[in-house]
């Protein structure tokens, strides 16, 4: 009788990234849906509450090439741990908020540097390392997930209507702490060696 291989462990890394970017880059991407709630409770401007986006994209991009250098240079597992600790205390703080300034340190630049650190730059280049045949459908479905976080604003518009915007920043802190930390701390291996 012939022995059953396990599956390719890189499979199990391609579903880790599918799943982290959905949720990591979910959070920046339901901003459309908490735009009318913070608007209607604190009475801003349209436009002051949507500088905190544009923050966000702004510090992500600064952020997204030191975050790739630092890739290559660290453990990229930790570089990870620190993005989601810093988008779990974003999010968190984001349910605090309770002034326009703290609406962009911690949406603005908090979650742009968690996206940074535990995103694409970061995590997208394992699977160059575990993958050398079918590497662009590899980094088609890894990339995948990242579309796939805007029809997250759906999961969140529900837990708005029923719990309000600031339970559901709280809730999307804990279910990244809840998800990413144990997949990222004991399942994921930047290298196959």
């Amino acid at each position: 009788m012939e022995k059953r291989r396990p599956p390719y462990y890189g499979w199990f890394i391609l579903g880790m990234i599918f799943i982290t970017m959905i949720l990591i880059y979910g959070v920046r991407n339901s901003f459309p849906v908490f735009f009318s709630p913070i608007l209607k409770e604190f009475g801003w401007s349209r436009g002051n509450v949507a500088i905190m986006l544009s923050l966000n994209i702004f510090i992500y991009g600064l952020m997204a090439p030191i975050a790739g250098v630092l890739a290559s240079r660290m453990n990229p597992r930790r570089l990870v741990l620190f993005g989601v600790a810093v988008l779990v205390l974003a999010t968190v703080g984001c349910s605090w908020a309770e002034e326009l300034w703290h609406f962009y340190f911690f949406f603005g630049v908090l979650v742009g540097l968690g996206n940074a650190f535990s995103g694409w730059p970061v995590i997208g280049p394992a699977l160059v390392n575990w993958f050398h045949k079918k590497r662009g459908l590899v980094m088609g479905l890894g990339q995948m997930g990242g579309g796939l976080s805007f029809v997250y604003g759906i999961f969140i518009e529900l837990i708005i209507l029923e719990w309000g915007w600031r339970n559901a920043y709280l809730s999307l802190g804990i279910l990244l702490a809840a998800v990413l930390f144990p997949l990222h701390l004991f399942f994921f291996y930047h290298r196959p060696e």
